[in-house]
């Protein structure tokens, strides 16, 4: 017979390792929830939960704790919210499975870092502050460390929280104090609503009627017009050809792509605004001079403003180029693109040793210049945005407010069937919002739309499909707070509460190490 002793040992050891993993997956799992708050699930609500939970694990835990509750939140939170990226690695990066898998994991990791070094300094920070501010301290580092990730090498803007409130009363917040502000408040009620849940807070209700307060209030923003909208709507179409990655870079097949494209420009003749998405001929315009010729001829008769993504030459050998929107017939001008996507348009420099060692080139596009003339359709200045730049608010706001409505062009077909392409159209929303501007969306593989000032789809075409969006849009004119003073009010307040906060940690570490000479 086996001693007692040993006989009790095993199930404890189980239970010890069972508790180990409940730890492990509670983080985890809250993070897994907030993707569920974007596009396409729709389910805003979850991300104020994710948060709360997480807030919730987080109660009692060392920094060391913190710091690993916070990485197992991101892993959940990045792995499946910008799992996309595996696909654009894969199908169209050409690398096999694991290498693919491996870049995945290590992009997925470099991003989880942000939250864990969140948790870890909020639960330093907070031990000896009240309820109320340690809320209002954890969405103030969270708040930083989204504009970090969105600025610093390479810049990552997806995903930011307040995103996934375009649709919900907190998206009212948006053109007062911008994704940053928004995100805050979000943050902010998500921790109030921690606090109600927690049994050890004294008056729970109170904290959890405060949460859904802070939810519910932005709902008094929702009837003023920060703009003035014309009279006079402009007809758009919207030609969505839906080719393939492989079939629009193949040479063979440009003049069978050109003609399809000059067929659907030419039953839109007529129609003020006509739009070709991201890259859509993608030869150079030098090198089809008298296409180009013929469009601008066709459509400056019809009475008609044709926008196109083209490649643009930025040196006089054509081994440089320029992702550019070129305006011809009743659209004059074009925009180049400023905020290029990392490992798709260039090579960030910290990354050029390995991604030449994985034998993958060096890119040949190039960034446009920080200030740059408004393109213009029928007389009318309008914001261009190609891409990658509807993560970038900054990048609108400096064509703003001359601009009179918004035209972003993509071509998501580089992310494959995944969440990318809906979480990028939500992205549009909440520029809209801030600007409070018309946006006509074009998109090569769908979601090409039209999004009013408020922030909502009014026509769309479905994803993944060919066809000719045809709407309308009203051009306005006007501010909005976010216009005027950007992110920067929100961003000095999260910094001022995190300063507050160090002060007496930076006081304490003095004391501690200042020399004290022998009496």
């Amino acid at each position: 017979m086996l001693p007692l002793p040993l006989t009790e040992a095993v199930p404890v050891g189980i239970h010890s390792r069972l508790q180990r993993l409940v730890r492990m997956l509670r983080p985890l799992l809250a993070g897994l929830l907030l993707p569920l708050g974007f596009a396409p699930f729709h389910l805003p609500g979850l991300v104020f939960l994710g948060i709360a939970f997480l807030i919730l694990v987080l109660r009692g835990q060392s920094g060391r704790e913190a710091f690993i509750s916070g990485l197992l939140f991101g892993l959940g939170y990045f792995g499946f919210g910008v799992s996309w990226v595996f696909v654009s690695v894969h199908e169209y990066g050409h690398l096999n499975m694991v290498a693919s898998a491996l870049i995945t994991a290590g992009f997925t990791t470099l991003l989880a870092l942000l939250p864990a070094s969140t948790c870890a300094l909020w639960v330093i920070l907070a031990r000896t502050q009240k309820p109320l501010f340690s809320s209002l301290l954890f969405a103030a580092i969270w708040t930083l460390s989204e504009a970090l990730r969105a600025a610093v090498m390479p810049g990552f803007p997806w995903l930011l929280l307040a995103g996934s409130q375009v649709d919900t009363p907190p998206g009212f917040l948006l053109p007062v104090i911008g994704i940053f502000g928004t995100g805050f408040m979000t943050c902010f009620a998500a921790l109030l609503l921690a606090h109600g849940m927690d049994a050890r807070i004294q008056r729970r209700q109170w904290w959890l009627l405060s949460g859904v307060a802070m939810i519910l209030l932005p709902s008094a923003l929702q009837h003023i017009s920060w703009t003035t909208l014309a009279e006079k709507p402009l007809t758009v179409g919207v030609v969505q050809a839906n080719l393939s990655m492989r079939d629009k870079w193949d040479e063979t097949l440009f003049w069978e792509l050109m003609a399809h494209y000059e067929k659907k420009i030419a039953g839109l003749l007529g129609t003020e605004l006509i739009i070709l998405p991201e890259s859509a001929i993608p030869l150079p315009e030098s090198w089809i001079s008298d296409v180009l010729a013929r469009l601008d001829h066709d459509a400056d008769a019809a009475g008609s403003a044709l926008l196109l993504g083209i490649p643009r030459p930025a040196n006089e050998n054509e081994t440089l180029f320029y992702n550019s929107l070129l305006g011809v017939g009743r659209a004059h001008g074009s925009y180049l693109k400023q905020q290029l996507v990392p490992f798709g348009e260039y090579i960030p420099s910290a990354f050029s040793g390995i991604t030449a060692r994985l034998g993958i080139p060096e890119a040949n596009i190039l960034p446009g210049s920080n200030h740059q003339k408004p393109v213009r359709i029928h007389g009318h200045p309008i914001a261009s945005l190609i891409c990658y730049e509807l993560g970038y608010g900054e990048v609108l706001r400096r064509q703003l407010p001359r601009a009179e409505w918004i035209v972003s062009v993509s071509d998501d077909g580089w992310f494959g069937k995944s969440l990318a392409l809906y979480q990028h159209l939500q992205m549009a929303q909440a520029l809209s919002l801030q600007a409070a501007r018309y946006q006509v969306v074009a998109n090569n593989d769908g979601l090409s739309a039209i999004i009013d000032p408020r922030g909502r789809i009014v026509d769309s075409l479905p994803a993944f499909s060919e066809g000719v969006l045809k709407s309308h849009i009203y051009p306005a004119t006007g501010t909005t707070p976010w216009i005027r003073f950007g992110d920067a009010p929100a961003l000095i307040l999260a910094t001022l509460l995190l300063l507050i906060a160090l002060l007496p940690l930076a006081v304490r570490i003095k004391r501690e190490y200042s020399w004290q000479p022998e009496s």
